[in-house]
């Protein structure tokens, strides 16, 4: 809404009220979203003298809220000397609503987002499967000089991962500026144009060009708009509805390989990612629909890309990040290998002990992560996102060398549930656990850009250099894991002394 403003109107001569040409009072025009009221400045002697040092007014409105700053011209009275050319008028939005129709159907268009995302980075293991076992039989498929090469397919899904996210560390600074739509305009058309071109590809380099570079990237634009946008229509609740967009990877990651794997079978891989291609163009287009933008873009001051100062001002910051940057080394080793695996070992696809298809592992996986994501981050609302998320690696690291002696198919699909529940929270907690150690929430964007960037350096290298240890040891999966598992708990370490070092040696405490 628009807002006239007289500000110090009260100590002007009554003539000099009459010629608002000259000075003031002049109805001043503020662009603003709430009805908080505003203060009137001191006399206009003072207000246009130098004692207005920092030139602002303050709109007080709902607390914990992130005020904008609005220019307002002054124009100085004639014989009172000279002033200052403007004030700075802190505009506090109204806070979020909460409750409504619209609020819901961004968390809709986020889901979808990230279905298109993080679903597609955790289903890639199908790909990899597939691309390792399938195809090492098939003498026409275009990728057969690499099938076997297990480093050389990981090398798909990590060029993939680290491009979403270095996008979420790079987008932040464009979505803060205003250009969301643009954003999801590119990175709908980079994801569904990689898939279409990943099912023509002739060769591995065209594969890595495809679905590695343009699907990673595509992706990389979707993600900061999947998570910002719907949080700004919640306060509250805001907790529930980060869930449920989050819980879009996990769908994502439930129904694209049994889609693939079944699309494979009926119609061969080109077909089977050209639907995949159409799945993705359909709901993304539901997002561009439906998502709105509630604020008007305000990038802070000085705000920028990389906030990697915080790293040298936060001890605690500077311990989790490293921790986040170690754990990735193994984290995504679970996922893209676990279905190879389970075939290398002699669990048949169609298992006659359980009765249970292993192209289901995947689902199960994501489906015990929709748990994972939205149990965890309730209850981290009351616990604080540290408590809720150094638990997680611990059992997460666990998991892993259990995995070692495994071989049994109910012993696997008891890992697999329990791996997707606990990497659930370990996934979607770190964007909580940032804002927790940020006291300015404007560079709140930032400081995400030095996770993300972390997270991307070391989940591009990680499955890769496990690939190349199965290689080292003749196709053996054991060396590989326990490097996953080294990892991960060298990330649990650094996590666990971030929290020593904010909270001390309290342990009931929210962190």
């Amino acid at each position: 809404m628009t807002t006239l403003v007289h500000i110090g109107s009260r100590d002007w001569p009554e003539e000099q009220n009459e010629q608002s040409s000259h000075g003031l009072p002049v109805p001043i025009e503020i662009q603003r979203e709430d009805k908080a009221t505003i203060p009137e400045v001191p006399s206009p002697k003072a207000a246009c003298t130098n004692q207005l040092d920092e030139k602002h007014i303050s709109v007080q409105g709902e607390a914990g809220t992130d005020p904008a700053t609005t220019k307002v011209p002054i124009h100085t009275p004639q014989g009172q000397g000279q002033g200052p050319d403007h004030v700075d008028i802190d505009v506090v939005p109204i806070p979020p609503p909460d409750v409504g129709l619209q609020p819901w159907l961004q968390v809709i268009a986020g889901h979808f987002l990230m279905f298109n995302s993080w679903g597609l980075v955790v289903s890639y293991g199908s790909f990899q499967t597939y691309y390792t076992t399938q195809i090492a039989h098939s003498g026409n498929y275009p990728l057969q000089s690499a099938s076997k090469n297990a480093s050389a397919i990981a090398w798909i899904g990590s060029i993939q991962n680290t491009l979403l996210l270095v996008g979420g560390a790079l987008g932040g600074k464009y979505f803060d500026a205003g250009y969301f739509r643009q954003m999801l305009g590119l990175g709908t058309f980079l994801v569904v144009f990689g898939t279409l071109m990943t099912s023509l590809v002739k060769e591995y380099y065209q594969a890595v060009l495809a679905q590695g570079v343009c699907v990673g990237l595509g992706m990389g634009m979707l993600l900061v708009p999947s998570v910002a946008l719907p949080s700004t229509w919640f306060h509250k609740r805001r907790g529930l509805a980060v869930g449920i967009v989050s819980s879009g990877a996990s769908l994502g990651g439930i129904v694209i390989p049994i889609g693939l794997r079944h699309s494979i079978s009926s119609v061969g891989f080109g077909w089977a990612v050209r639907i995949l291609a159409l799945m993705s163009l359909v709901t993304l287009l539901v997002s561009n629909l439906l998502i709105r933008q509630r604020l008007p873009p305000r990038p802070a001051k000085g705000a920028r890309f990389i906030e990697y100062q915080a790293l040298r001002e936060q001890r605690e910051f500077a311990l989790w990040t490293a921790g986040q940057f170690v754990t990735y080394f193994g984290f995504f080793g679970f996922y893209n290998y676990v279905e190879a695996w389970a075939e290398s070992i002699g669990l048949d696809r169609h298992s006659s002990g359980g009765g249970f298809p292993l192209e289901y592992l995947l689902p199960v996986l994501n489906a015990a992560s929709i748990l994972g994501r939205l149990i965890p981050c309730f209850i981290a609302d009351y616990t604080g996102p540290l408590n809720i998320q150094g638990p997680s690696l611990f059992v997460t690291a666990l998991l892993v060398f259990v995995w070692i002696p495994c071989r049994t198919l109910g012993g696997l699909l008891a890992i697999t549930v329990l791996y997707g529940f606990f990497s659930g929270a370990v996934i979607a907690t770190p964007p909580a656990v940032v804002a927790s150690m940020t006291e300015d929430l404007r560079r709140f964007g930032g400081r995400m850009g030095v996770m993300f960037l972390t997270m991307a350096c070391s989940s591009l290298v990680g499955p890769p250099v496990m690939g190349a240890i199965i290689e080292m040891h003749g196709g053996s999966y054991d060396a590989a894991k326990v490097y996953a598992g080294a990892m991960i708990m060298g990330g649990t370490v650094l996590v666990w002394l971030s929290r020593l070092y904010k909270t001390g040696l309290r342990v009931v405490v929210k962190a």
